[in-house]
Order: C-alpha cells, then structure tokens, then sequence
C-alpha cells in the first residue's frame, strides 16, 4: 500500500492485556511501526516506533494485509516518536 497526502501506515504493537497499564480505565497511546508514509509526512520516517492517539473519535479501522495488521493514520495524531 501506499498511503497519500500526510497519512502514515502503521503496523500496530501487539499486547497481552497483561502488558497493558490502564490510565482511568483507557489505554493512553496506541504505538506501532512506520511501514510507509504519505508525500505529505515530514517529521515521521519509516521504521520509526511511534506512540499514536488513542481515544473514541479515533476509532481507524484495522486493514489486514497478508495476515498482517495495518491502521493508516494521519500524521498529526502521532504524538512521539520513541529515540533509543
């Protein structure tokens, strides 16, 4: 896939619900691997770990690709990029 204008594809982290530290009953961030990005994207590279909104206006549908999950999201609802 190749996504356009400032969307991002990203392969969402899989966590036990034991891996899960709840924040008044939510999950804070959902994170995930860049794959690709859109000619828009300027601050995000592939291969970057991200943490990205979490919320109910957020609802991305998951696309299954290959047995692979995959959300495409717009750059602006990345909120950081984890540096080793």
């Amino acid at each position: 896939m190749r996504p356009l204008n400032d969307r991002v594809i990203v392969k969402p982290l899989v966590r036990t619900l034991s891996d899960i530290i709840y924040v008044n009953n939510k999950v804070p961030f959902n994170e995930g691997t860049v794959v690709a990005i859109g000619p828009e994207v300027y601050e995000t590279q592939v291969g970057d770990f991200i943490k990205y909104g979490n919320g109910d206006y957020l609802n991305w549908p998951t696309q299954k690709i290959d047995g692979q999950d995959y959300q495409i999201i717009q750059e602006a609802d990345i909120c950081a990029i984890v540096e080793e």
